[in-house]
């Protein structure tokens, strides 16, 4: 092989790197996910472990089910889910009995931490008397919650 073929054969070489470095480049990818709008709970990335898609499942189907409580207990007339400490209660109870023999807020503290700061924003920390809009407003929390720890399984 003489210079000159050497030569060009380096020239060949770095215009394949070249073009092959511009095709990786501008190459299309997907999207990233569209973040979340503001004032809106997002909980992706927030459960952690190697149980983090069953914990969000599992804390999904318990804010469904307690949304559902809520509807239910407003149909009686005799309600048993009458003020703030009632619904609290009803909260732990459901999460510990989900969530045992495990702790879920020392599990997914992020998740735990974000849900009752959303919760504080949106409907408040009152242990006072639920009215029908109060407890409408924690139904629909909770749905929230539900959606935001579903979206995080995607």
């Amino acid at each position: 092989m003489t210079d000159q073929q050497k030569k060009l054969a380096i020239v060949a070489a770095l215009l394949l790197g070249a073009v092959l470095a511009a095709a990786v480049e501008f190459w299309p990818r997907s999207a990233p996910p569209a973040p979340a709008p503001s004032g809106v709970l997002d909980l992706r990335g927030k459960f952690i472990g190697p149980t983090a898609a069953d914990d969000a499942a599992a804390f999904a189907g318990l804010c469904h089910g307690i949304r559902q409580a809520l509807q239910a207990d407003g149909t009686k007339s005799a309600a048993r889910i009458t003020t703030g400490v009632h619904l609290e209660d009803l909260r732990i109870a459901a999460a510990e009995g989900r969530f045992l023999p495990r702790s879920f807020s020392a599990d997914q503290p992020h998740v735990a931490a974000a849900a009752g700061q959303f919760l504080n924003r949106t409907v408040g920390d009152s242990g006072g008397p639920l009215t029908p809009e109060i407890k409408a407003k924690w139904a629909e929390a909770f749905l929230a919650l539900a959606a935001a720890a579903e979206e995080a399984v995607r």
